[in-house]
């Protein structure tokens, strides 16, 4: 009678544990988890008063390529101020091509859409987690309001994009060229064909 009870109990808990291994979610391969939302540019060059770069007041636009391969998600991003504080203000329009429209006819509809910011935390502009961004591939962001921002003044400080400005919600976007400056109380005017870029940093997680 023992012998037959303790097969029983035997009989049961195996039940038991193979219930709670087909119940238990499958382990991911190699116990890979999720990679953390990592910095892929951060261009701070001349972010500093003295050093001859400015900062503005306008509708922003930077265009950027995204380094590395494979997909990216999680995106924030932002602009930077001369303290190099994060800077963030409205939305921003992140496209696949270049805009040369009106700040308020940016949207859904223009061609090249990828997506448009959800909120804004820390200074950064937050993106759906769904929203993904590709290694190697240009990309445009455009903001919907005014706002501080630093940039260069007559220097091209980043190789792989330009700054897109307009001070008035009456003017489209355009690329933003160099100027010229005041040097020694003499005027430099701006070197030919040079397009300026702003200070920002792009954040996103490795799929």
């Amino acid at each position: 009678m023992r012998r037959t009870v303790n097969f029983l109990f035997a009989l049961s808990a195996s039940a038991a544990i193979l219930a709670c291994d087909s119940a238990s979610p499958p382990a991911s391969p190699g116990g890979a988890t999720l990679g953390e939302v990592k910095t892929l540019m951060d261009v701070t060059t001349g972010l500093d008063v003295t050093s001859g770069l400015t900062g503005t007041w306008n509708y922003a636009g930077q265009s950027f390529v995204v380094p590395e391969s494979g997909s990216f998600t999680s995106i924030r991003f932002h602009w930077y101020t001369f303290q190099r504080v994060p800077a963030a203000f409205g939305t921003v329009t992140l496209l696949t091509q270049e805009y040369l429209g009106l700040p308020r006819d940016i949207g859904p509809s223009t061609p090249g859409f990828v997506a448009r910011s959800e909120r804004v935390s820390d200074g950064a502009y937050i993106f759906a987690d769904n929203v993904s961004i590709a290694g190697g591939t240009k990309y445009w962001v455009y903001t919907d309001t005014q706002g501080a921002f630093a940039g260069s003044f007559d220097q091209d400080i980043y190789s792989g994009g330009d700054m897109y400005v307009t001070g008035f919600p009456s003017l489209p976007f355009r690329k933003a060229q160099a100027s010229g400056r005041m040097v020694n109380g003499v005027f430099v005017p701006a070197p030919t064909g040079v397009f300026v870029d702003a200070n920002f940093k792009l954040q996103a997680r490795a799929n």
